[in-house]
């Protein structure tokens, strides 16, 4: 791996979101701690708190995984910047839901054979841009999901997390979406072909399960209408990824492409 110059400054919005990184400094133990307080032994939501919180243990897991991976392969410095924070704050989101996993359950539960698959899927992507494109989407769809999570949970406490864990899965986005729109980010996202760049997306919206969050989320959430939060989450999707497309020459061509093959087709 060759190191990179730092050869121009950090654009302005890049540096905004770094700087909100760094005034995040919350402990993934005191964290745990307050939201368990908060628990009622009686509470009937504690076995599905235990299994959405070993989930995430996992889910966590593998995002720190493919930003580790972003640091080593970025050709440039600001992108080594953005994964390395990625990098820290996964690993803090993991660790918060393991130590209230344990304190749950006795033990943090195995990890479901999804989350193996998408690990193994997302670690084999050939093209930088492709990963980065579909770490970010990930990102995105587990930010609009634990906002569902935050409203739903505050009688586990569980909430509390799932809101700071949400501001920085927030941030992600934001980064990633500056990042491989403009400079270097856009040049690597043009340099990815068409079809790669659709299947990554594929990818991930195959892994996504919108309806089954939707169950879910309805399940802590009374009053959700059917339809409301997949159809809400795959509006915030394909506006993510139409400023996506946007960066490319071809962008015209593949929302036109997208309208006419839509992505939850492919599931």
């Amino acid at each position: 791996m060759a190191l990179v110059r730092y050869d121009r400054q950090i654009d302005e919005v890049t540096e905004k979101f770094l700087a909100d990184a760094r005034r995040s400094t919350w402990d993934p133990k005191a964290t745990a701690r307050a939201a368990l307080e908060k628990i009622r032994p009686t509470d009937p939501l504690l076995e599905l708190t235990w299994n959405l919180a070993s989930g995430s243990v996992y889910a966590e897991q593998l995002g720190l995984e493919a930003a580790s991976v972003i640091v080593t392969e970025s050709p440039d410095a600001t992108a080594k910047l953005i994964g390395a924070t990625a990098v820290g704050d996964e690993g803090r989101h993991s660790a918060v839901f393991a130590y209230y996993a344990e304190r749950i359950g006795g033990a943090v539960a195995p990890p479901p054979e999804p989350i193996d698959a998408l690990s193994r899927g997302l670690m084999a992507m050939a093209h930088p841009a492709d990963r980065a494109l579909a770490h970010m989407l990930l990102e995105g769809f587990a930010a609009d999901e634990f906002l569902w999570f935050v409203r739903g949970l505050r009688s586990t406490g569980l909430a509390d997390v799932y809101r700071l864990v949400r501001r920085d899965e927030s941030r992600h986005v934001g980064l990633g979406m500056n990042y491989l729109t403009r400079g270097v980010g856009a040049r690597l996202l043009c340099a990815t072909s068409a079809e790669d760049l659709l299947r990554s997306e594929e990818f991930v919206v195959r892994y996504s399960d919108l309806n089954s969050i939707e169950t879910l989320v309805r399940q802590l959430n009374a009053g959700v209408r059917p339809g409301r939060v997949a159809s809400w989450m795959r509006r915030r999707h394909q506006k993510r990824m139409s400023i996506i497309f946007a960066a490319r020459p071809d962008g015209p061509e593949l929302q036109a492409y997208r309208r006419n093959h839509p992505v939850w087709a492919v599931q």
